[in-house]
């Protein structure tokens, strides 16, 4: 699990994420989560590499403490899965280890992944879009291919690390709700990543509504997965305007006052309103962020809170992500500084 500061590079990476417009003006100068010496960074300090991986992008940052920079690479995620996936990820932190031109111990690397990384096996189930981790022990493949174990994580349980980590001070619990390719949750609960004893924990695309949840079609992405999605915002859209759009030209088009994708906008905001209810009653967090490619959009914000605002008052308070689709990189990184 995530935790104290280890390695003394958390103060110059804000710097370096502030530098970069990653973080909110003035958040620089905010003490880190778990705090380490300012200077213990410099002068040949281990890099730290983050990695998202996601159904289609695979996108890693790497921070050189001794140059003070952020470099970072994004390719499309190896559809093959399994060690096609492991290898890509090696040379994707090979290649920005090359680049900059740093030798020696190899970085410390957290990766956060779809799906429920199992602590005892190292499998990775719940993730249909990385076909073959479910079957394999991914942590020691990627350490036989980076010479160091890395540390993987359920991606939407790094990006709320990267909330947590990163702006402290805006509250305690905290939910992050990831929409993008698929629909997944991460809690810090306490000032720690609560995954459950599976990893399974945060697994809201299973929850049983949006759809047919006894539809054997929605047992693999799960009910509300299917409709709270890139993916569920183009079916919808296709079902009543009878034509394809890319999720991105659905919000093009609502907000161009297209009746049909006003509606699929509206009904997005109502499924991820019951989700943040459920999830409310059985955690009770201070605050949800929205984020992901569809979930960080001000639409959705707007349209989520619409349908709070129907029953629960001011009561839930709910933002978006600081990181938008970075998110959960930025967590990545801040878990590779703690390990």
């Amino acid at each position: 699990m995530p935790g104290t500061d280890r390695t003394g590079l958390a103060v110059p990476l804000r710097r370096a994420l502030a530098d970069a417009g990653w973080l909110p003006s003035g958040s620089a100068a905010m003490a880190p989560s778990g705090r380490g010496d300012p200077g213990a960074g410099d002068g040949g300090a281990v890099p730290v590499v983050g990695v998202d991986l996601g159904g289609t992008k695979l996108h890693a940052v790497l921070y050189d403490p001794d140059r003070h920079r952020l470099l970072d690479r994004v390719e499309r995620t190896d559809p093959r899965g399994g060690t096609a996936v492991t290898s890509q990820i090696a040379r994707l932190v090979e290649s920005l280890t090359a680049a900059a031109g740093l030798t020696g111990r190899p970085p410390r690397v957290a990766v956060g992944c779809p799906g429920a990384p199992d602590p005892a096996t190292g499998a990775v189930g719940h993730a249909p879009n990385i076909p073959g981790w479910d079957r394999m022990d991914v942590p020691a493949d990627l350490e036989a291919r980076l010479g160091a174990r890395p540390l993987v994580h359920n991606d939407a349980n790094l990006a709320a690390w990267g909330e947590h980590a990163w702006l402290p001070g805006r509250g305690g619990d905290l939910a992050f709700v990831a929409v993008g390719t698929g629909v997944g949750l991460g809690l810090v609960l306490g000032g720690r990543i609560y995954a459950g004893s599976r990893g399974l924990a945060g697994e809201v695309a299973d929850l049983p509504f949006g759809s047919d949840p006894f539809d054997p079609a929605n047992l693999v992405h799960g009910p509300l997965e299917q409709q709270v999605s890139g993916g569920g915002v183009e079916r919808r859209y296709l079902e009543l305007a009878g034509r394809r759009r890319p999720a991105p030209e659905v919000f093009a088009a609502a907000a161009d006052g297209d009746g049909a994708a006003a509606q699929v906008l509206d009904e997005l905001g109502r499924l991820l309103a019951l989700a943040l209810r459920a999830v409310r009653a059985i955690v009770d967090p201070a605050t949800f962020v929205l984020g992901g490619g569809v979930g960080s959009r001000p639409e959705t914000l707007a349209a989520t809170r619409r349908w709070l605002a129907r029953t629960e008052g001011e009561s839930l308070q709910v933002r978006a992500s600081a990181f938008g689709e970075r998110a959960a990189v930025a967590g990545a990184l801040a878990a590779a500084v703690a390990a």
